[in-house]
């Protein structure tokens, strides 16, 4: 254009040149004229007018596209296409230049250009969309075989589904990226309907899922998805969730593609809800679509380790085939199934399942199929160790793939015979089959290939043939380096390292270092890793993580590094506390760290010289013994190792040894004696235990001969028969040579000891049944006869022990410190705690001084309060002389500053008789008024006691009377009362018998202990965790498991739903015990044992570590079970050893040696693991009196309202909204749990708690009287509830069963609304029985659980689209506690993973809201906007700033200051008076400080003027109650009453005798009619008084912010 004006000014200067407008005019002229012929068809003429235009105006792009309109209508197509070039040179946006284009390539055969073209111009024009989308088809068949048929039928269509239909046929076609391009020109048109906006949104996504566009991909399903369930199709609902999947499937992320499927579950379980949904169901998802769902799901659950979820697909697979007769899929389906058994190690149910796959694949006549069973029945063979059975099915399998010529299948077949050798120790076979297999593999299978040269590695390794491993595991290392597969490449490094750790070579063995050192960590996070997405974990893991840190000992100790080999045996031993389920976050801080994982040589010394002990550390390996001495004040001193014989393990020969001191002692039956041997079974069975009988029974019966398979019973039968032993006696005995071995290489350092000197001995392995207290020296003695021996499981417990025992002496020191003030008599121990000099603000109020000379003459005896005089408070430190207070204030030097001036009484001379009062001084330094304030003891000052003694005026001292008892006491529980079926491992289990030996265990030890034990169904699991908090003594004796850390509780069936009570319900688990808060000094475990002789396999003490790591100091426990008789003995002389202050471990020696005093011969082997501490049982049960007079003076006090010991406090806690919710929590959670027996109560509550918001808005409601029903008076947590709100009750005439109703004047704390939201909320939960359950067992918890429940709920209400996972700042704390999890899951959360997924169907959407809205009610800080919508700034929880009186806005006012000054306390002459005051007018205030006074002042006469307002409400509301009530009754007397000629009388009435009508009502009396009119005018007086309690608590809050805080 720049050109073209300077060519216009240039004209318009030469004479016959014409102007821009006339040459405007001019061009659209010849437009004009071009038009007229163009359209005659007169294209000639009409290309010589738009090229004389173009002459006046070269870059018209109008002209110049009409011109190439023109050329193309000549068919000069080349001119054609530069005009269109020029047009999009000038201008990219024109959309009729893309449409000449479009045209002009199409007929150049230039089809993607034309294309391209064209799909420019309908992104730029959607007026012409039609045409564009006509000229779009009509390109198609030019890139795929398209039907003319197929472009007819698209003709009537309109551009959008043209392009639709178009953009899926290329997508079927396969030409996906012309398919993309097709759609996302359609995504461009508006349509309304949202059928095809879905198709549009599936088929790209799909196309882009074939073009490996993954993430785009996603996208375009989760849009389908959004519209689709917005618009409730469930067909599209179901295509993208599936396809979602799927894709997430193949791209290896099978965590989220389980979510997706499980939503398709969710959209099943939607579609079965209604007749005419599931109709639609079985149209949507036809069968082969809902096998292939639950298929699945299957293989997806079992990828990510979740075993039990895979087995239930899979059996919903094989219903689903059995149910629709697919032949075709039986076989495969029990193939499945088997598999998945075969991996959680259940190979009795794989096995059928097995057979099961033979049989169906016999049907079919597969016989490759065939082939495949006989190999996995071999494999399940060989895991039962019938190995006859094993290698004939493996034969049948290897000689069927010869057979069919299949290459693959035999190379299995051969590693399958391998394996099951492996598994017989066949070591040599297993190489043949391997090193076949090995020959046999192509060079391109580099997988397999790893995998053989491992198997190989490992059975030349366990022939000891250790160079041909290694050979074999470098080159399975090195493929596995070169193809970066860390797994692989860690299991060769794992082989090698137990390889090299036997070499004496210290290159290799530095080697094998470094390789241990990097594996161990690998390992750890891996174990880790499973544990939090709650995945099935092989037992591999486990034993290659042992193997390790065994390894790694064995290498430090070998290269002389003992230190880091007893820092590796130490975070080995204590991961058995660390990985209990929430120890970390109740765990109190450590030198070991949270989890344990910070061990080193300093902290293993500082916990050493916290004890006054030695320290014998023990670690057990194959081949050798490691033995660490460590001391106080020295660490480690010695270093001992015992190389084992070639012939047998150190592991075997300790075992050995205790056998036969097993076999010989303990009270057991010994050859040709006729002792009578029974021990009560109290075991639970095992996890597993049948199997490992079953293997035990078949390796016997191979052994004689036998072929067959056992059955389970036959196990049973063969483990319970009785064992041959050898008692062959050696020139040692079995204590004596277990003494060389373990305590001999540090005889000396023993020797050294005083006698009775204490020695932890921290077992290992085996070691963990080794009595070493009995072990004889070379001179036959008993090492208990010189030593105390305790247990420890690592030094990990050791700390958390001495925690305990100083958490113990601390509780002991408080309950002193407590008793010492309750006798120093109202405010003097406040005055003792503070510091006695002389503030800088004291000296502002007196510039006169004080000595001690000055008081020397008074009479303590006269004063009513001589400890706040001796306590120095009214002399002046600083003077010269005055030493009133020496040491630094603490509770234990004002406990020892009483003791000390009560001696010095009697020293105290003769003084003057007239003082120097000028010298006296109030005060010595002001007290806090919040420590005055919050004592409750102010008024001791001001009234008087019960015996009539006014505290201010008595010469006496009268001290405020408070016993403070001792909290501790025994607790003896057993025998719980069970049903005939309960659930256990997942499977039904039936107690045999009832524990009669532990019901006369438990009478018999409680009466020992002066106490009543807690037995049958009163033995529940929520009174044994409750009661165990408080006791300091344990005696349990019941079910166990020791291997697995289980006690068996009574189940609570009114509590749990269901007809089978399940695990969770009874069981208390080691996760329970960590999390409980334990104080006991001694536990004793009497469970867990069988009545088999060899049963005692429990080497980790897993329920003894879970107790010392929750408080308990120490717990007594038997190595291996004896004689119920002898037993009994041993308590006995035990808890008598224990009624005077004892060691427990004395009390044991005492107890076993008058057992073999009585009783040749006779021991119990019980071990003391922890702390060996002192126990006084007559202190405990001095403790367990006064616990009962003080309920008996609790009971006394609240029955009379009156406290005849001590005076009112004047200051009584006000308690606030946070502390009415918590209390709102306990009458909730009762509510929920006693539903069953009080279903109307939840209904009539919210009917009052209505009625009761109405009548606050509308006071004529209030002249309408209400009763309380009955089930309301004898409800629990009913009548607490109405309490809580301000309900009050008055009799109704004589019947005091329905009294009258007084419903709260003020809605106090904004409650009622919360509360009745919560009853409502609660009854629509009351159709879940599950949750409400959970519900019950959670409440009362924190406001941060409470916080964090409601957020996560808000959360996936409000934004479903969030993934929430476990790991979540906010979600990880819930998960990790029981309580919270077992409630969130019952409303249909569940893990998958690291992901918390929500079941997202109706009945789970409603349950939530419901939660959330009681939730909501319950919760203190959050806000009911979260019902509706999410807000981000209302979520997260910050926890409460510790409370401070002094506010940071509030100026301190200097007239405010407290003073407590004496009073009326008599001395000839003299007054010392004793009162407190705030000296309000006692100084000139400041500008500043009097408008603060006058704000105070202010603030004070609005809050008066607020309560008088309350009081006249109340006394209102209280005379509109009464007449509405008198007028009731008066309307009930003055009703018309019509005579009746027949009436019914009580029986026995005569002629003689007064007839009684039975329907008489009887009258009140003059003295009922003044109780009634006293309890009315007492309800009225009530609500003052608690207007006037707030008054003064608010008052108090309104002042103590302008008052300096001493404290």
């Amino acid at each position: 254009m720049a050109n073209v004006s300077a060519a216009s000014r240039t004209r318009s200067t030469t004479p016959g040149s014409i102007s821009e407008a006339e040459e405007i005019t001019e061009a659209q002229l010849l437009k004009d004229n071009g038009d007229t012929s163009f359209d005659n068809e007169d294209y000639g003429a009409a290309l010589h007018h738009y090229s004389e235009a173009l002459k006046l105006d070269d870059s018209n792009v109008e002209m110049l596209s009409c011109r190439g309109a023109t050329f193309i209508e000549l068919g000069d197509f080349i001119r054609a296409q530069h005009d269109v070039e020029k047009i999009l040179h000038l201008d990219s946006k024109y959309s009729q230049g893309h449409y000449l284009m479009g045209i002009v390539s199409d007929n150049l055969y230039q089809y993607k250009d034309a294309l391209k073209s064209y799909l420019e111009a309908l992104a730029l024009d959607c007026e012409h969309e039609n045409i564009l989308a006509d000229n779009i088809i009509n390109l198609m068949p030019h890139f795929c075989p398209i039907s003319q048929s197929t472009i007819e039928e698209l003709e009537d269509m309109d551009a959008y589904t043209k392009l639709c239909e178009m953009g899926a046929i290329l997508c079927v076609m396969k030409k996906y990226n012309l398919s993309v391009r097709v759609l996302n020109a359609a995504r461009n048109l508006e349509t309304n309907q949202q059928g095809l906006k879905m198709k549009v949104l599936l088929t790209l996504a799909n196309a882009h899922t074939h073009l490996k566009h993954i993430e785009v991909a996603l996208g375009f399903y989760q849009d389908c998805l959004q519209i689709a369930i917005s618009s409730h199709d469930l067909d599209y609902q179901t295509k993208a969730l599936a396809s979602m999947a799927s894709l997430y499937l193949e791209s290896g992320n099978t965590h989220q593609a389980v979510v997706y499927y499980e939503h398709l579950l969710d959209l099943e379980e939607e579609m079965h809800s209604g007749k005419s949904q599931s109709e639609l169901l079985d149209k949507t998802w036809p069968i082969n679509f809902q096998l292939a769902l639950h298929l699945n799901l299957s293989m997806a659950y079992r990828d990510i380790g979740n075993l039990k979820k895979a087995i239930k697909h899979a059996q919903l697979y094989i219903s689903l085939v059995e149910k629709h007769d697919f032949k075709s899929e039986m076989a495969y389906s029990q193939d499945h199934l088997g598999q998945l058994y075969d991996i959680l190690g259940e190979y009795q149910t794989s096995l059928q399942h097995f057979e099961k796959f033979l049989e169906k694949s016999k049907q079919e006549n597969d016989k490759r199929k065939i082939a495949s069973a006989y190999g996995k029945l071999g494999g399940c063979y060989a895991h039962l160790h019938n190995w006859k059975l094993s290698l004939t099915y493996h034969e049948q399998h290897f000689n069927m793939a010869h057979k069919i010529g299949d290459k693959p299948m035999v190379i299995a077949a051969s590693e399958k015979l391998g394996d099951s050798y492996m598994m017989m120790e066949n070591y040599e076979k297993a190489v043949e089959c391997y090193e076949e297999l090995f020959s046999a593999i192509k060079k391109s299978d580099a997988n397999l290939k790893v995998n053989v040269c491992c198997k190989l590695g490992k059975a030349f390794k366990l022939q000891n043939r250790y160079q041909y491993g290694l050979y074999y595991f470098e080159e399975a290392l090195d493929i596995a380096d070169d193809l970066s597969w860390t797994e692989k490449k860690n299991l060769c490094e794992f082989h090698m390292s137990t390889i090299l750790q036997n070499s004496t070579q210290m290159l290799e063995l530095e080697e094998a270092r470094k390789y241990l050192e990097r594996l161990i960590p690998y390992y750890e996070d891996q174990k880790a890793l499973k544990v939090e997405e709650d995945s099935c974990t092989s037992g591999d893991l486990y034993e290659q993580l042992n193997d390790c840190y065994s390894a790694v000992q064995n290498v430090h100790c070998k290269l002389g590094n003992m230190e880091q080999a007893l820092i590796y045996s130490e975070l080995q031993r204590q991961k058995t506390i660390t990985e209990i389920n929430n120890h970390s976050t109740k765990a109190p801080q450590s030198s070991f760290g949270s989890h344990g994982d910070r061990v080193t040589m300093e902290t293993i010394n500082r916990v050493i010289n916290q004890q006054n002990c030695t320290v014998l550390y023990y670690t057990v390996l194959a081949k050798s013994l490691l033995l660490w001495v460590l001391q106080p004040g020295k660490g480690l001193i010695r270093h001992y190792t015992h190389q084992a014989s070639k012939d047998i393990t150190v592991g075997d020969n300790i075992t050995d040894l205790t056998n036969q001191m097993v076999s010989s002692d303990g009270g057991r039956r010994r050859p040709g004696m006729g002792l009578d041997y029974t021990c009560e079974n109290r075991a639970l069975p095992e996890k597993g235990v049948s199997l490992q009988r079953l293997i035990k029974h078949n390796e016997s019966k191979q052994a004689t001969g036998g072929s067959t398979c056992a059955t389970e019973s036959e196990a049973y039968t063969s483990e319970t028969s009785t064992t041959e032993y050898d008692f062959n006696l050696k020139a040692k005995s079995p204590d004596r040579q277990l003494y060389d071995l373990l305590l001999s290489p540090v005889d000396d350092i023993l020797s050294k000891l005083d006698v009775g000197s204490n020695v932890v001995v921290v077992p290992h392995k085996e070691l963990h049944h080794c009595p070493f207290s009995i072990l004889k020296d070379w001179n036959n003695c008993h090492v208990w006869q010189k030593l105390s021996v305790t247990y420890m499981p690592c030094l990990y417990a050791l700390e958390k022990v001495t925690q305990s025992e100083l958490r113990y002496m601390r509780q002991d020191d408080d309950l002193l410190y407590e008793r010492s003030r309750s006798c120093m008599a109202g405010m003097g121990h406040l005055i003792m705690s503070q510091d006695t000099g002389i503030s800088k603000m004291s000296r502002e109020y007196s510039s006169v001084t004080s000595t001690k000379a000055d008081f020397e003459h008074i009479n303590t005896r006269s004063l009513s309060n001589p400890r706040l005089f001796k306590s120095g408070a009214f002399t002046n430190p600083d003077l010269p002389g005055n030493r009133v207070h020496t040491k630094p204030v603490s509770r234990e030097t004002t406990f020892l500053s009483i003791v000390t001036n009560q001696t010095k009484l009697s020293t105290i001379p003769s003084l003057p008789v007239t003082p120097n009062l000028k010298s006296l001084k109030p005060l010595g330094s002001p007290t806090g008024i919040d420590r005055m304030l919050s004592s409750g003891t102010v008024s001791t000052l001001t009234t008087r006691t019960a015996t009539n003694t006014d505290i201010v005026t008595s010469p006496n001292i009268v001290a405020e009377f408070k016993q403070i008892s001792s909290q501790g006491y025994c607790f003896v529980c057993g025998c719980p009362s069970l049903p005939e079926m309960l659930e256990l491992h997942g499977k039904p289990w039936q107690p045999v018998g009832e524990l009669t030996c532990a019901q006369r265990e438990v009478t018999t030890i409680a009466s020992y202990v002066d106490t009543s034990p807690v037995t049958g169904s009163d033995l529940t699991k929520q009174t044994f965790l409750a009661s165990i908090q408080k006791a300091t003594l344990i005696h349990m004796a019941s079910w166990g498991c020791l291997q697995e850390g289980l006690i068996v509780m009574s189940p609570n069936e009114n509590r749990k739903p269901g007809n089978m009570p399940n695990a969770e319900s009874y069981i208390v688990s080691v996760e329970d015990i960590v999390n409980s808060q334990l104080k006991a000094k001694l536990l004793v475990l009497s469970l867990g044992w069988t009545n088999h002789t060899r049963e005692y396999e429990d080497q980790t003490w897993l329920l003894p570590s879970a107790f010392l790591a929750a408080g308990v100091q120490c717990v007594l426990a038997l190595l291996w079970p004896v004689s119920d008789r002898v037993l009994q003995k041993f308590y006995y002389h035990f808890y008598k050893s224990l009624q005077s202050d004892t060691r427990i471990s004395q009390a044991i020696n005492d107890a076993n040696k008058i057992l073999g005093t009585e009783d040749r011969d006779s021991w119990v082997p019980f071990v003391l693991i922890g702390k060996d501490v002192h126990l006084d049982l007559s202190v405990i049960h001095k403790a367990m009196l006064n616990q009962k007079i003080d309920k008996v003076e609790k009971e006394i006090t609240e029955k009379l309202q009156t406290d005849f010991l001590n005076p009112t406090p004047a200051n009584t806690d006000v308690p606030n909204k946070e502390q009415m919710k918590k209390n709102m929590q306990e009458i909730c959670s009762t509510l929920l749990g006693q539903y069953n027996s009080q279903p109307s109560v939840i209904p009539t509550l919210m009917s009052l708690l209505d009625s009761a918001l109405k009548r606050l808005h509308t006071n004529n409601l209030n002249r309408e009287t209400r009763t309380v029903t009955k089930d309301m008076v004898e409800s629990q947590g009913g009548l607490d509830l109405l309490k809580l709100m301000g309900f009050h009750f008055q009799a109704r005439g004589c019947d005091v069963d329905d009294p009258y109703v007084i419903f709260p004047h003020s809605n106090e704390e904004e409650l009622l609304l919360p509360a009745y939201d919560a009853l409502r909320a609660s009854h629509d939960l009351l159709q879940h029985a599950n949750c409400c359950h959970c519900l019950y067992e959670l409440l009362p918890t924190s406001e941060e659980i409470l916080s964090q429940l409601i957020d996560l709920l808000s959360v996936t209400k409000h934004a479903s689209e969030i993934q929430l996972k476990i790991t979540d700042v906010s979600v990880h704390p819930l998960w990790i506690n029981p309580k919270a999890k077992a409630f969130i899951c019952s409303i249909g959360f569940h893990q998958i993973g690291r992901i918390l997924n929500f079941k997202r169907t109706s009945v789970n959407r409603k349950l939530l809201t419901s939660c959330l809205q009681f939730l909501v009610a319950l919760s203190s800080k959050k806000s009911s906007i979260l019902l509706h919508k999410l807000d981000v700034s209302r979520l997260g929880y910050s926890p409460p700033s510790e409370k401070v009186l002094k506010d940071g806005n509030a100026p301190c006012l200097s007239t405010l200051y407290p003073l407590i000054l004496p009073r009326n306390q008599y001395y000839g002459l003299f007054t010392f008076p004793l009162t407190m005051c705030t000296p309000w007018m006692s100084f000139v205030e400041q500008n500043e400080e009097m408008r603060e006074k006058m704000k105070l002042s202010k603030s004070k006469s609005n809050l008066g003027q607020e309560s008088r307002k309350q009081e006249q409400d109340a006394k209102i509301w209280h005379t509109t109650t009464s007449r509405a009530q008198a007028k009731s009754a008066l309307e009930k007397v003055g009703q018309p009453r019509s005579p009746q000629r027949k009436v019914k009388v009580i029986s026995g009435s005569s002629v003689s005798k007064c007839r009684t009508p039975v329907d008489q009502e009887p009258k009140l009396n003059n003295i009922d009619l003044d109780q009634r009119r006293d309890y009315a005018n007492y309800l009225l007086e009530h609500r003052v008084n608690k207007i006037v309690k707030k008054e003064h608590d608010s008052t108090r809050k309104l002042f103590l912010p302008h008052v300096q805080s001493t404290m």
